[in-house]
């Protein structure tokens, strides 16, 4: 990471499960781009108990990879269940979170999978997390 008006670099990292303070979780802005009620019983059950930041674009990704938050989750919306994602509006964040320790998986515990055309059809909803919870996140959805 680096200021926009320039300077020192600094790598990011995701957060370690023991900074009670940054266990929270991101979203959507928009209900309707998920499922929240049970995006938060989700988070909850993986031990996040601070109410989530509902932030818009690829910037929850950059909040859980520089620490900020433990998870992101974006499951269907009950009204379109069979809603898939375009690779666009996931493929650069989830290299991001990778490479600063984070774990990226549908909530079927699949790799996002970008090499199928414009929607990711093989996936379900995007996971997204410090890597240290995502087990318990996938367990939740079950």
């Amino acid at each position: 990471m680096m200021p926009l008006a320039g300077g020192q670099e600094q790598k990011i990292r995701v957060v370690q499960a023991d900074d009670l303070a940054s266990l929270r979780f991101v979203e959507s802005v928009e209900s309707a781009h998920g499922d929240q009620s049970r995006q938060n019983r989700v988070a909850q059950a993986a031990g996040i108990t601070q109410p989530s930041v509902r932030v818009d674009s690829q910037a929850k990704y950059g909040i859980v990879a520089s620490g900020q938050a433990a998870l992101y989750l974006r499951l269907p919306s009950p009204k379109h269940p069979d809603y898939r994602e375009n690779i666009w509006d996931h493929a650069a964040g989830a290299i991001v979170v990778e490479e600063a320790g984070g774990r990226v998986t549908d909530m079927l515990g699949l790799p996002l999978n970008f090499a199928d055309g414009v929607k990711m059809m093989h996936n379900r909803g995007v996971v997204v997390s410090n890597g240290t919870i995502h087990d318990r996140v996938l367990a939740a959805l079950q």
